[in-house]
């Protein structure tokens, strides 16, 4: 049996996925829509998978190309014969076989696409519909997604869901007990765009910090705010309680978590993300913003703490909040991991995929 992946990049994600695929007998075929040249993924591929060439330049595409692409993509079909697509994020690249009516075709949303992409204009919505209206099954990373697609017009039967999930062997607790007396450090994870709410977690912890100097934020990662992220902590003087510490590999990363009180994201849109879920299994309560998809994971004063969405004023109280009951931290560690165990495994969620394969392939 010959699979198809279809990404748009290379990130940890494709990693995950890909390594899951070569760990099965079909024959895997990765196909990456372009490269934006942002090493977001500095592991090799796992052994076993091809690389498909079917560009001169994997530099990044624009809509007017997508004519030009079906034809290559077509091409790319021909040769290979691939028993199954694999595709996603939905609108740039499930479109592509989308566009030829290929089938079986299996769509995967990455969240984002379709809780927010889905309506960012008219073009998106359609493209939205058109990939919905000729994909098979749709699989998806939390309830949220799939009540979207739902209402979108897709079959309910054949939206598969599962967490992308976390390697808990990696990412568990430390095993020591959290100091409570050397104040609160809070970290935070997401890229630096407007999407994740970087503008209110600075804000929110700058104000935070007028009734509490013992304050730190650890923030990992970059983007597109970066010059605005760093007039703030200029022009606010919070060098002293924020540490930049840019890109980091995942190696590190497992400590990062440990060296946290709390994980913080202030993201708008979300699947269930991988961060959140990698906190959680490291025994690190969260601090997240409302929106349903994060409730999935955290409710408030159990895994951690929630405030609302686009609220720098509540974000700011629930930080003050945490730091009067830092009593509070060893029970919520505690329930955090055990929500890992029970939701994010990614040993148990990868079979959920691979089942989901052999059914289609099985017709």
């Amino acid at each position: 049996m010959r699979v198809l992946y279809c990404s748009q990049d290379y990130c940890p994600h494709d990693h995950r996925f890909l390594k899951a695929l070569a760990e099965t007998d079909y024959e895997i075929y990765w196909l990456r829509l372009e490269d934006r040249q942002r090493a977001l993924e500095v592991r090799d591929l796992p052994e076993k998978i091809q690389v498909v060439s079917w560009r001169k330049k994997n530099t990044p595409v624009h809509w007017w190309q997508y004519p030009d692409l079906r034809k290559r993509f077509q091409t790319t079909i021909r040769t290979l014969h691939p028993d199954l697509v694999h595709a996603g994020p939905i609108q740039p690249v499930s479109i592509l076989p989308a566009m030829m009516d290929y089938h079986p075709l299996v769509s995967m949303s990455w969240g984002f696409d379709m809780l927010q992409d889905a309506d960012r204009n008219a073009l998106w919505r359609q493209a939205t519909r058109h990939v919905l209206e000729k994909t098979d099954w749709l699989f998806c990373d939390c309830q949220t997604v799939k009540e979207k697609a739902i209402r979108s017009g897709f079959q309910a039967e054949k939206v598969i869901v599962f967490p992308w999930g976390v390697d808990l062997e990696l990412f568990k607790p430390e095993g020591e007990t959290r100091d409570l007396h050397h104040g609160l450090t809070f970290l935070s994870t997401r890229s630096w765009e407007p999407r994740y709410g970087i503008d209110i977690v600075l804000k929110g912890f700058a104000a935070a910090l007028q009734k509490r100097k013992d304050l730190k934020l650890i923030m990992l990662s970059s983007g597109s705010q970066a010059e605005w992220v760093r007039a703030f902590i200029r022009d606010h003087q919070l060098e002293q309680n924020i540490e930049l510490r840019g890109q980091i590999n995942n190696d590190e990363l497992i400590s990062i978590y440990h060296q946290a009180d709390v994980y913080l994201s202030a993201s708008h849109v979300d699947g269930s993300s991988v961060a959140l879920m990698e906190a959680l299994a490291s025994g690190t309560p969260a601090l997240v913003s409302d929106i349903p998809s994060n409730l999935e994971w955290v409710q408030d004063g159990e895994q951690g703490w929630t405030f609302q969405d686009n609220n720098a004023d509540d974000l700011t109280c629930k930080v003050l909040e945490i730091g009067d009951h830092q009593s509070d931290l060893v029970r919520m560690s505690y329930n955090a991991r055990k929500t890992a165990e029970e939701k994010a495994d990614w040993n148990k969620n990868k079979a959920i995929m691979l089942s989901a394969y052999q059914m289609i392939l099985e017709g």
